[in-house]
């Protein structure tokens, strides 16, 4: 049983969609009680709850509504709520956001397949993903957006819910460290999805947001910050003060919210205790408090249709480095995938893949004596059944949407090659087995649309970033098996000749570079050498370009 807290003001608008998403969700609503708390609506939201509670309340197993005479804000109308209810889970929800049908009962699945230390899950938000960065493997996130998530009732009451101080936003990411302090983990479920109606418009500005986002930016760093980031933050306030406006308006409305919070200071000083964890638990940069992915506004869809897609992943003797890259893949929410893992060498993977990832759909076949790479990669495509492939070698790693976003969009554009961006996450291994490894850094190189002329002259699609159809490699063919270096890039070139790839703006994977500097200086070498022959080699290929390529190509010079 789930109670479900919303917290309404002057919502009319949203009232109809969020609501008639609750009668058509895949769940049993006797066991689902709605707590509405109205911050003194003064259009006809109480009106229309109090119609839908008339005529579908009793499908409920409760729906209370509970009006104000004032607005208490997000953190203290939601803390009413959720004193209305009883049951161990509560799920705090915007009121404009709508669920999908299978909502509710893939949360019950997350839910029953988490250990006893998450405290929190966060649902994905559609149409845009909040571009937050979180750990492939386990899900686990530095905090959790508050439009959408689910809470152990006894961890949110032993925290004192929201900080009834700040009266809208960051009240999330407050309560989310506050969590973590405690010893509980924050976990996205990209499985769990909800609609939500953030922005209007890509790229919109709403003034509410960027002025209290940016006082409880600084509130927020007294409570779980160091002297040295309290100042950063007045610095960073100081320096938008000199900044063009966000906003007719707006630097008046931040001056006047930056003088009220001197007078909050000494309530967020008072909670020494998380100054203890601030390194490990609170992380500011700058306005943001975590590292951010490419995609805050990409608009997600799902799929039209769901066609098998294979995923080919070269391995080499090496089952620790593989595991990672087979928990990613699990944790697609695609849900027709077939991995096809060719060993190059002996079948030194094969029981790691029986005895622990039984339940994926994986065609496992070692080449017995080593072919390299590229032979490697070609005996995949030809044992893959999917109409799309897509590589990801066993070093590399998949966030959950990568295979849904890259099959949605060649769908959609019905191009035969889709990429989107990865972050290059140079590693230093502290250990083979068990594998350790420390990421010195996320950095986000290659952010080139599709331009068949730049990409004669220099790859920059990653090799597991692209999903194509496998009628291009039936038709002009796979890797050089001659060469083990830029043999992608080769293939790319070649199949650009035939068709254009389309490009998402969006980080969906991670592909892993060594640290040590003596490495990358033998890979450069390699690298060199192919790229010698390469140029020999596309002396042979011509490429077809229109007089308008042409011209963009000068201008570009």
């Amino acid at each position: 049983m789930f109670d479900i807290v919303y917290v309404t003001y002057n919502s009319e608008k949203w009232i109809e969609k969020c609501f008639a998403s609750w009668l058509a969700a895949d769940t049993d609503l006797k066991q689902i009680n709605i707590y509405v708390v109205d911050n003194a609506s003064g259009d006809n939201t109480v009106k229309l709850l109090e119609e839908f509670r008339a005529e579908y309340g009793d499908r409920f197993g409760g729906f209370s509504l509970r009006r104000e005479e004032r607005n208490w804000g997000f953190g203290k109308a939601n803390n009413m709520g959720f004193s209305l209810g009883k049951s161990p889970v509560v799920c705090f929800l915007n009121i404009d956001t709508r669920l999908f049908p299978d909502t509710v009962s893939q949360l019950e699945r997350e839910i029953a397949n988490s250990p006893e230390n998450t405290g929190l899950w966060e649902f994905r938000q559609f149409p845009y993903e909040h571009p937050k960065m979180y750990d492939i493997l386990t899900g686990e996130t530095t905090w959790s957006s508050g439009a959408a998530f689910a809470v152990r009732r006894s961890l949110f009451q032993e925290l004192g819910g929201f900080d009834e101080k700040i009266f809208m936003y960051a009240e999330d990411v407050d309560l989310s460290w506050r969590i973590r302090t405690a010893g509980y983990t924050l976990k996205y479920v990209p499985r769990v999805k909800i609609f939500h109606y953030s922005y209007e418009s890509a790229g919109e500005v709403k003034p509410n947001q960027h002025v209290y986002g940016v006082v409880n930016n600084l509130l927020l760093r007294y409570r779980f910050g160091g002297k040295k980031t309290i100042l950063a933050g007045h610095i960073l306030f100081w320096n938008l003060m000199r900044r063009p406006p966000a906003f007719p308006g707006a630097k008046k409305l931040l001056l006047r919210q930056y003088r009220k919070h001197f007078r909050l200071i000494p309530h967020f000083l008072a909670h020494g205790v998380y100054k203890k964890n601030k390194t490990s638990v609170g992380y500011f940069h700058g306005w943001d408090y975590c590292l951010i992915k490419d995609g805050a506004f990409y608009e997600n869809f799902l799929p039209a249709q769901t066609p098998l897609v294979s995923v080919i992943v070269r391995t080499c003797g090496r089952p620790c480095v593989l595991r990672e890259t087979l928990i990613s893949l699990r944790n697609q929410t695609y849900p027709n995938l077939e991995i096809v893992v060719v060993e190059d060498g002996e079948a030194v993977s094969e029981e790691l893949i029986r005895r622990e990832f039984s339940d994926l759909n994986i065609l496992y076949h070692p080449t017995g004596k080593k072919v390299g790479r590229s032979a490697a990669g070609n005996l995949a495509m030809q044992l893959a059944h999917g109409r799309y492939l897509n590589f990801l070698d066993d070093d590399d790693l998949f966030y959950a949407d990568h295979v849904e976003v890259l099959t949605a969009n060649l769908l959609k554009s019905g191009k035969a090659a889709a990429y989107a961006t990865g972050l290059e996450t140079p590693i230093t291994v502290l250990s083979k087995d068990p594998y350790r490894y420390e990421v010195k850094n996320y950095l986000g190189i290659h952010k080139q649309p599709f331009d068949r002329i730049i990409l004669c002259h220099h790859n920059y699609i990653p090799i597991q970033c692209i999903m194509f159809e496998k009628t291009l490699f039936e038709r002009y063919g796979g890797l050089d098996e001659t060469v083990d270096a830029l043999e992608d890039w080769d293939m790319w070139v070649r199949y650009s000749l035939h068709t254009d790839f389309e490009f998402i703006l969006k980080t969906t994977s991670v592909y892993r570079v060594p640290a040590v500097r003596e490495a990358n200086e033998k890979r450069q070498r390699e690298l060199d050498e192919a790229l010698l022959f390469m140029r020999e080699k596309h002396k042979g290929y011509m490429q077809k370009i229109s007089v308008c390529d042409v011209a963009r190509m000068y201008e570009n010079r």
